[in-house]
This record gives C-alpha cells, sequence and structure tokens, in this order.
C-alpha cells in the first residue's frame, strides 16, 4: 500500500506538540485540552481553514483562534481556567517549531520559553532546556527526513504555467534514466506515457507532487495550483486506483491537486468520476470533439476545478458564447 505522506507529516506535528507541552506541564499536562488546542492549530496551519478573514497573516489567524478556542474551552470547563489560560500562552511557541514564526536560534529560543515557564508555571527543571531541544530537534529531523525518502535522482517534476494562470501549474513527470543506445527516443517516451507504465509512474508523480504541496503549505503558500496526469484505465482496477489516490486522500493535498481526465473518458467513467469528486478528489476536465454543446452540459462542467480547452476545439466558438457562466477556464 502507499503512503499517505501528508497524514503522516500531520501526525509527526501532533506528536511533536503533545511532548512539548507535556515536558512544558509535567503532571499538570491535561491532553483532553491539549487535543481541543492542537486541532484548531492544525485545522490553521495545514488546512488553512478561514482563509478568507482579511488582513490577517499566519501568524496573526493562529493566535486569534487560539485565543478563541482558550474561551471555547473555558465555558464548559469553567473551574479549570487558570490552567486552559496557561496552555494556551505556551501553545504559542509552537509557532516557532513548526516554521510558521522565524526564529535564528532554537536553543536561545528555548531558554526564553524556560524563563516564562518558571514565572508562570513556578517550575524549574535542570535538564528541560537541553531535554526540550533535544526533543524538538529529533521531530523536526524526522518531518524533513520523511520528505527526503521521496526525493529520487531517476525522477523529477516539470512545471510549466497555463497561459493567463499565473498560479496553476501543469505538471510533467520527467527521468533522468540512461538507456541503451537501441532505443530510440520516440520509443521510450511511447512505451513511458502508454499502458502499465503509464499507470505505474503516476504513483511516482503523486509522491512527488504531494512532497511539493508540503513544502508550500510549510511556506504558507496556499495559492499554488498544481494539474497532474491521470490514466482512466485504472478506474477499472480497484486495489490500484485505491492504492494511487491514498497518496493524495487528505483535504489539505487535494485542495492544491486536481487530476486531468479527457471530456470522452469522463463520459465512460461518469458515476466513477462523480464519486471520487464526493469523496475530496479534484478534476481538470479537457474539453474534446466528444461535448455536445448545450445548456446542462454547459452548467455540469462547473462541478471540475478546471475546465481545460483548446483554441482549435471543433465547437470552441459555441463553447465562447457561454464563457461567462463557466468558472476557472484555461485556454489553450
Amino acid at each position: 500500500m502507499t503512503i499517505n505522506i501528508m497524514n503522516q507529516y500531520i501526525e509527526l506535528t501532533k506528536k511533536q506538540i503533545n511532548i512539548y507541552m507535556r515536558a512544558v506541564f509535567e503532571n499538570q499536562f491535561n491532553k483532553k485540552y491539549c487535543d481541543a488546542f492542537t486541532q484548531k492549530y492544525i485545522n490553521i496551519r495545514y488546512y488553512n481553514f478561514y482563509e478568507n478573514e482579511i488582513n490577517t497573516n499566519m501568524r496573526k489567524k493562529i493566535l486569534e483562534h487560539l485565543k478563541q478556542t482558550q474561551e471555547d474551552i473555558i465555558v464548559n470547563n469553567i473551574k479549570d481556567r487558570e490552567l486552559i489560560e496557561k496552555m494556551c500562552v505556551f501553545y504559542y511557541y509552537i509557532l516557532y517549531f513548526d516554521n510558521v514564526v522565524y526564529y535564528k536560534d532554537l536553543k536561545k529560543t528555548i531558554e526564553k520559553l524556560s524563563k516564562l515557564r518558571k514565572k508562570i508555571l513556578n517550575k524549574y527543571s535542570e535538564n528541560f532546556e537541553e531535554n526540550l531541544y533535544n526533543n524538538i530537534k529529533e521531530y523536526i529531523t524526522k518531518k524533513e527526513e520523511l520528505l527526503k525518502r521521496f526525493e529520487s535522482e531517476e525522477f523529477f517534476l516539470k512545471f510549466s504555467n497555463y497561459p493567463e494562470k499565473t498560479k496553476v501549474y501543469r505538471v510533467n513527470l520527467k527521468y533522468n534514466i540512461k538507456f541503451p543506445p537501441l532505443y530510440s527516443d520516440f520509443a521510450i517516451e511511447k512505451a513511458f506515457n502508454i499502458g502499465i507504465i503509464n499507470e505505474d509512474k503516476l504513483v511516482v508523480e503523486y509522491y512527488l507532487i504531494v512532497v511539493q504541496a508540503i513544502k508550500d503549505i510549510l511556506k504558507q503558500n496556499f495559492k499554488k495550483q498544481y494539474i497532474v496526469e491521470f490514466a482512466p484505465t485504472i478506474l477499472k482496477k480497484s486495489k490500484k486506483i485505491k492504492s494511487l489516490l491514498n497518496l493524495i486522500n487528505n483535504t489539505a493535498v487535494q485542495e492544491k491537486i486536481s487530476m486531468k481526465i479527457r471530456y470522452e473518458n469522463f463520459l465512460e467513467n461518469k458515476e466513477k468520476i462523480y464519486e471520487l469528486m464526493r469523496n475530496g478528489y479534484k478534476f481538470a476536465i479537457i474539453l474534446d470533439n466528444s461535448f455536445k454543446v448545450n445548456y446542462k452540459n454547459i452548467e455540469d462542467l462547473n462541478m471540475f476545478k478546471y475546465i481545460i480547452i483548446n483554441k482549435n476545439l471543433k465547437h470552441y466558438k459555441e463553447i465562447q458564447e457561454f464563457k461567462n457562466s463557466l468558472n476557472n477556464v484555461i485556454e489553450i
């Protein structure tokens, strides 16, 4: 089975937060409250909740919603008000440990945290700073190594912009493999892009694009979008499609990645595509000459994340008449 990198990355972050909060609060640690703060943090940091809030950067947005979460928890746990408020204060340091706020020196950041801990919690442990530093570094390294595991010297992604869509990228998997001279470039390209090999290369492409999507998210860039290849033949292979889609089965990733499918292939697999859409997967539809121009078909196109139209299409002029009612059109 394939590995869902995004899910694993988030789980490592949750463990990192849990270990940090346990170290700070020791016997005062409350898992229920910690989990509530953590879920709010993850929802904003990785899933970009509340993206439509105006004039709010990531740091400010997280802090504001952690404060609101504090008040929400207190409502039903008034007896623990003081503890909940203190937990919220120390939660702010997670922004340093998770690439939200820049810091020059991790040890100095932990020294400041330790002074605050002594002041607010009246706690001092001789090895607190050293142990916390080692734990934080361990999880920073684990998360970096998780992403590096899927880097490849043989394969890489090529990105190219679509016309008039500066934040939307066409993704192509390229290879850096030396083949014997008896194979022509044409034969290699043909073998690489058809049949079973075409299906299997999608696993490599999706692993690499998920890593790229995570790197974007870590840089707080949620606007970049990627349109990747897709093989409609794989829809008839339940185990294979399940394994492939497991790679992008995460809302944060699904919001950044759309799978490309021709309209004629969509018609042949309509119910399966609809089911995948209901499960959060996004598609970019490539219109071809099988598309019949009528109001219903035009209206149905808006269920796709992107609509790709070739200017040489037979019905191009007819489709143009409906352009104002279509969302996210890409003309090529």
